[in-house]
């Protein structure tokens, strides 16, 4: 059996919420939609090829749980519609094909909320339905720091086809780049990765979870590796012309989903001498520095790369404001300094 929670931001326009599979048997549950519109919901029925509406235009103010569950067989699908509103389903799935089928794209949600393949955003996804930073800390081994806000949860995001989950808030501070390269959580790559320091070790750590398996890594920080700290302006207050943090994951994924827009003149309210560049792209989602942890122990979270002038630096995000980016010495152990992993999923196809 294989539990799953289907989330969609609903439009005006009918959109499938999701798909029994083949060799599948399912039951929903638990129907919760929230924000102010009409919801219209209807199941199609594979069987009999028709289509049934169980509410047509039901108002919803704020948010309202629905007390019906569904008895579902294969290739049955929910359909929904309601422009302003949010819709959640938690669907339990029996059969050959329970887990394959809605672990398409690991846990949580299935459907992105905005964007798409290549840079979009699923949602959240709990600590309940993945893994606790302790948890998680415990099967890595990762041990020299200090473990804090463990049940902080997922961002769930698109990034070039892959799927990625990056923890909301740093899962231990006063931790080195160089215990968790020793650990073989910086590249995820199936080698020794790029720069390796200390003993060479192979950077390609997989976990497994619920039929699913992921490489754990650190995200990319800097858009190239090494990252050009030779450059004139860096360190000074007109940084964010180099961006040097453009085309990373931090700046393409973590700065969509927080309140602050980090602009191309610098007039946002970052650190001008400490500054990764503009964010390109509308949000997906506002939340706080205190809720992305960009504030308090563990806010600079190492990434991967190195710089081109002081080969023992090491770059990282998010120290106090979201576009930070400063080097230090991989060896150092700061309270400020944070491990916030970054799991990638393995397809199963």
């Amino acid at each position: 059996m294989a539990l799953r929670t289907h989330a969609k931001a609903l439009t005006g326009s009918d959109q499938t919420i999701f798909t029994v599979p083949q060799g599948t048997e399912a039951t929903a549950h638990s129907i919760l939609c929230t924000g102010s519109g009409n919801l219209t919901l209807k199941y199609f029925n594979a069987a009999t090829n028709t289509t049934h509406t169980v509410f047509n235009g039901k108002a919803v103010a704020d948010e309202v749980a629905l007390e019906k569950s569904f008895n579902l067989e294969a290739g049955d699908r929910f359909i929904a519609s309601g422009s302003g509103l949010q819709l959640f389903v938690s669907v339990y799935y029996v059969g050959s094909n329970a887990g394959s089928a809605v672990l398409a794209y690991g846990p949580g949600p299935q459907e992105l909320l905005a964007g798409d393949m290549n840079a979009g955003y699923f949602g959240e996804v709990s600590a309940a339905e993945f893994y606790s930073g302790d948890r998680l800390a415990f099967e890595l081994g990762v041990t020299e720091g200090v473990l804090q806000n463990s049940n902080a949860g997922w961002l769930k995001f698109a990034r070039k086809g892959k799927v990625l989950f990056v923890a909301k808030q740093s899962f231990m501070h006063t931790v080195s780049w160089d215990h968790l390269y020793q650990r073989g959580i910086v590249y995820g790559t199936n080698d020794n990765g790029k720069h390796p320091r200390g003993t060479p070790v192979n950077q390609y750590t997989v976990v497994e979870h619920g039929g699913n398996r992921f490489i754990v890594r650190l995200l990319t920080g800097a858009g190239a590796d090494p990252f050009p700290e030779s450059e004139e302006l860096f360190y000074t207050d007109d940084m964010v012309q180099i961006d040097v943090g453009g085309g990373s994951e931090w700046n393409e994924l973590m700065y969509r989903v927080h309140t602050d827009v980090p602009t191309s003149d610098g007039t946002d309210g970052q650190t001008p001498n400490r500054h990764g560049g503009p964010q390109v792209g509308d949000n997906w989602a506002t939340f706080s520095n205190a809720e992305l942890n960009i504030s308090g122990n563990g806010r600079a979270c190492w990434v991967q790369e190195m710089s081109d002038t002081v080969s023992s630096g090491r770059a990282l995000r998010g120290n106090v404001d979201l576009a930070s980016f400063y080097r230090i010495t991989a060896s150092v152990a700061y309270s400020i300094h944070g491990w916030r992993p970054a799991l990638e999923l393995i397809p199963n196809n």
